[in-house]
C-alpha cells in the first residue's frame, strides 16, 4: 500500500484496533488494518496488549466487578490528556502512536471494561515494582527463545495438502471463537493446522488466506484459543504457491 493510500485509512487508534480483535470490521477493512499493523511494530505491540487486557478480564469475568476508585479514573483521564495534547508534526503522513499512546490506550480500555462491570481487579490491585535485586550470572546467561513457528515454509506448506490436526480446536464452535479473536470473520477457512511446541509451550499452527492472493498468514496459538484470549505464541507470512 502506497503513501496515498494510507491518507485515505484512519490512524491505528486503540478503537480501531479494538474493533479489530473484536471481529466488529468488515472482511476487507479487516483485511487492510491486519496488513497496516505488521508494517507498524508500535501498533503491532499495541494489539499484544489489547490481547492481555482482553485475557485478564476473561479470566476475572467469573466474579464481581469492583468499583473503580476515584483515583485511577484521575490517573487514566491524565493521562489520555497528556498523550494527546501535542499537536501532530505538520508533515506526518500518518499519526504514529507513540509508546505513551500506547500505555494511556490501554489504560482507557481497562477503564471502559470495568464500567460495563467485568471484573478488573487485577488492573486495579497490580502490586508495584519488585525491589532491584543485584544481577547474577545466571541471570544474566539464561534467557528466553523467541518465539516462532517451529516448522520450514516447506513444512507449512505441506499442511495445506494433509488432514488438518486441529486439537483441541477440533470443534468447529470453538475454532470460530479463535479466529474472531484472530480478527478474521468465524467463516474463514482454515487451509492447514498441526499441533507444535514452541518453547515447551502447546499450542496449534493455523494457516489461513493472506490479505492477498498470492500470500498465506500462519499463526501459532495455545490450545484454548478463543475469541477472548488467543494465546497467540507467534504467527509469520509467507508466500503461497
Amino acid at each position: 500500500m502506497g503513501e496515498a493510500d494510507d491518507d485515505t485509512e484512519p490512524p491505528l487508534t486503540v478503537e480501531l484496533l479494538a474493533d479489530l480483535q473484536a471481529g466488529l470490521l468488515d472482511d476487507d477493512s479487516a483485511a487492510r488494518v491486519r496488513q497496516r499493523v505488521r508494517d507498524d511494530p508500535e501498533a503491532e505491540q499495541l494489539l499484544r496488549a489489547l490481547n492481555r487486557v482482553r485475557c485478564d478480564v476473561a479470566t476475572l469475568g467469573a466474579g464481581p466487578a469492583p468499583d473503580v476508585p476515584p483515583e485511577l479514573t484521575t490517573r487514566i483521564s491524565a493521562a489520555l490528556g497528556s498523550a494527546e495534547a501535542g499537536p501532530p508534526a505538520a508533515h506526518s503522513a500518518r499519526p504514529r502512536i507513540r509508546s505513551g499512546r500506547v500505555v494511556a490506550g490501554v489504560a482507557g480500555v481497562c477503564a471502559v471494561l470495568a464500567a460495563v462491570g467485568v471484573g478488573t481487579a487485577a488492573l486495579i490491585t497490580a502490586p508495584g515494582p519488585a525491589p532491584s535485586t543485584p544481577v547474577t550470572a545466571e541471570h544474566i546467561t539464561v534467557s528466553t527463545p523467541p518465539m516462532v513457528i517451529p516448522l520450514s515454509q516447506n513444512e507449512i506448506l505441506g499442511l495445506l495438502s494433509q488432514s488438518p490436526d486441529y486439537g483441541p480446536l477440533g470443534d468447529p464452535a470453538r475454532r470460530a471463537s479463535c479466529l474472531t479473536g484472530l480478527g478474521y470473520p468465524a467463516s474463514t477457512q482454515v487451509l492447514g493446522a498441526r499441533r507444535v511446541e514452541i518453547n515447551a509451550r502447546p499450542g496449534v499452527v493455523l494457516v489461513v488466506p493472506g490479505d492477498t492472493p498470492h500470500s498465506l498468514e500462519v499463526y501459532a496459538v495455545a490450545l484454548n484459543c478463543n475469541a477472548a484470549d488467543t494465546g497467540l505464541l507467534a504467527n509469520t507470512q509467507i508466500p503461497r504457491p
